[in-house]
């Protein structure tokens, strides 16, 4: 058995392209922004059976608000989050809007539990250890704690579960890489493949954005995107 699991996709299919065949896939939310074609990341979700909660720009979009980013891709989020909205049907709108905020599934005998940030906070920055602790709380019978939002890398064990967040498969804190994490009998690995960023840089010109929202995305695809302390995605 093995599950694959995602988060912070931001509408790049080329990365979402390598990532590899699972028998259940769960993704921590961020399915929009940044990226050349949210609908492909939905399509994606819907193909796979994908459980999904929502993230922060999946929210923003559908409810029309602000996401919250801060720093050098803030235009960034406020444009490609307009042309996004043009380019979803009212199908796909209506997925994101359905998304919860926590989900559960047990799959082989194990508790997953997914959040995007915290359970009560779609734009909290918080250590995995921290969000992972409140999810804990929220879900106690989980075996397995997914959380996403910040784009890094990490998982540990404690107390008999594992906690993990699988990075960032669209915006990944290393340049043209997908991230993401394998549970495979049991046992969680994080994992990342190579994509091709300048296809999907390519795609992106296709938005038509300001260069200071161009700019910023077409440099986080090909040189990673390692956030700095004032700057939140």
């Amino acid at each position: 058995m093995r599950i694959l699991i995602a988060s912070d996709l931001h509408a790049n299919p080329d990365a979402l392209a390598v990532l590899p065949d699972a028998d259940a896939t769960l993704c921590a939310g961020d399915l929009v922004d940044f990226g050349p074609d949210p609908g492909a990341a939905i399509t994606w979700c819907r193909d796979r059976k994908a459980v999904v909660v929502t993230g922060n720009h999946d929210y923003a979009l559908t409810h029309d608000v602000d996401c919250g980013v801060k720093g050098a891709m803030r235009e960034a989020s406020v444009q490609t989050r307009r042309a996004h909205a043009r380019m979803l049907s009212a199908q796909d709108r209506n997925y994101l809007r359905s998304l919860p905020r926590v989900s559960t599934v047990t799959i082989a005998a194990t508790s997953f539990a997914l959040t995007h940030a915290t359970p009560d906070d779609l734009y909290r920055y918080a250590r995995l250890s921290d969000a992972g602790a409140l999810l804990a709380k929220r879900v106690p019978e989980a075996g397995v704690l997914i959380l996403g939002h910040t784009h890094m890398q990490e998982r540990f064990e404690k107390g008999g579960r594992t906690f993990v967040n699988p990075g960032s498969v669209g915006v990944s804190s290393d340049g043209g890489k997908a991230h993401y994490a394998l549970w495979e009998d049991g046992v969680v690995t994080l994992q990342s493949a190579p994509y091709d960023f300048e296809a999907a840089i390519a795609k992106l010109r296709a938005l038509a954005l300001d260069a200071s929202a161009f700019e910023p995305i077409a440099r986080a695809l090909r040189c990673g995107r390692k956030r700095g302390p004032n700057d939140f995605m």
